[in-house]
């Protein structure tokens, strides 16, 4: 059970990031002229890795993202605080 929570975590972890770093280009929208070339760059591979994931691992991110989208906003505050905090303690050690 618990290695099954790890999995989902990672997952949605995983999701986060993409969206994360994605969020540049996303919030662009047409105004890809005015991205600074290190922002497109970030766009590109961001591109490049979710076109070379297999369509099964898209397909349980896109399940993941959907699942951690209805979680209540407060929950979803927790799990971004503890999963800082174990960051955090990592980079400690």
């Amino acid at each position: 059970m618990k290695r099954v929570n790890k999995r989902n975590i990672a997952a949605v972890v995983l999701g986060l990031f993409l969206m994360l770093v994605a969020a540049p280009a996303s919030a662009a929208g047409d105004n890809w002229p005015n991205l600074s070339p290190k922002e497109k760059e970030r766009v590109r591979r961001n591109i490049d890795r979710w076109e070379k994931l297999p369509s099964q691992d898209k397909e349980r991110l896109r399940e993941e993202w959907d699942r951690w989208k209805k979680f209540p906003q407060d929950r979803r505050d927790r799990i971004k605080q503890r999963y800082d905090e174990q960051r955090r303690d990592r980079n400690n050690d």
